[in-house]
C-alpha cells in the first residue's frame, strides 16, 4: 500500500495501536488510523459527509501517541521487559488510560473557531462527541444532575489528556491529513445536511423544534455508528 510505504520512509518511530494475542502481530498506529478512516469515510458517505467520517476515523485513537498509552500496551503485551524503566503494571491500568479525549479536543479546537453564529462549534461538538465516545457510547452533553458533560470532557487538562504530547509525537502524515480535512468543505458538507434535517416543513408537515433536535441527534448517532 502506497501510504504505508510513504510513512515508513518518513519515520522509523513505531507507535503501536494493537497487538494480536494469537501471534503477537503488531498493527502500527498509523496503519490503524488510516484504515479506520477509510472505512468510516465510506460509511459516512451514505449521509453525504464522507470527510466527517474520515476525520473522526483518523482521530479516534490519536491519544495512543502518548507515552502513557505506549508504555501501557507494550507492557501488557510483554514488548517492554519488566526491568525496563518504562514498564508499568498494565493490569492495574486497564481501562484507565484515556486515549479518546485527545482526538475530541483536537477536532473541537480546529473547528470551533469557524462561523459567526456557532456553526463551527456545532460541527466540532458533533465530531468531538463521536470521538470521545467511541469506547463508551455517546456521552451525555447534559448529565441528569445538570453538569455539562461535554464541556467537562473537552476541558480536561493537558496533564491527563496529553494533547500537546500527542500533537508532538504524531506522524506528520497523519497530522497533515487531519489538518487538510478539518476545513470549510467539511463544515459546508455537514451544515448542508443539518439544514435539511432542520427545515420547518418536511414531508408536507410542520416540524417542531423538538423533532428537529431529535433528527440532528439521530443523524449524530448514525455518524457515530460509522466510527
Amino acid at each position: 500500500m502506497k501510504l504505508k510505504s510513504m510513512m515508513k520512509n518518513q519515520s522509523n518511530k513505531l507507535h503501536i495501536a494493537h497487538v494480536r494475542a494469537a501471534d503477537q502481530s503488531i498493527q502500527s498506529l498509523e496503519t490503524h488510523l488510516l484504515e479506520v478512516a477509510e472505512i468510516s469515510k465510506k460509511l459516512a458517505a451514505k449521509i453525504n459527509v464522507p470527510e466527517a467520517g474520515e476525520l473522526i476515523g483518523l482521530l479516534h485513537d490519536f491519544g495512543k501517541y502518548s507515552a502513557s498509552f505506549q508504555n501501557y500496551i507494550q507492557s501488557a503485551t510483554e514488548l517492554i521487559d519488566q526491568d525496563n524503566d518504562d514498564y508499568v503494571n498494565a493490569g492495574a491500568l486497564k481501562g484507565k488510560i484515556d486515549h479518546s479525549t485527545v482526538g475530541a479536543q483536537w477536532v473541537w479546537e480546529a473547528l470551533s473557531k469557524y462561523g459567526k453564529n456557532g456553526e463551527g462549534k456545532l460541527c466540532g461538538q458533533i465530531l468531538a462527541l463521536c470521538i470521545a465516545s467511541h469506547h463508551s457510547g455517546l456521552i451525555d452533553c447534559l448529565k441528569p444532575e445538570g453538569v455539562n458533560g461535554f464541556k467537562e470532557r473537552i476541558n480536561k487538562d493537558d496533564q491527563r489528556s496529553h494533547l500537546a504530547e500527542c500533537k508532538q509525537n504524531a506522524h506528520p502524515f497523519i497530522s497533515d491529513k487531519a489538518l487538510n480535512l478539518a476545513g470549510k468543505p467539511l463544515l459546508t458538507g455537514m451544515l448542508d445536511q443539518i439544514k435539511l434535517l432542520t427545515r420547518t416543513e418536511q414531508h408536507g408537515q410542520i416540524i417542531s423544534e423538538a423533532i428537529k433536535q431529535f433528527y440532528v441527534g439521530f443523524w449524530t448517532r448514525f455518524l457515530f455508528s460509522c466510527l
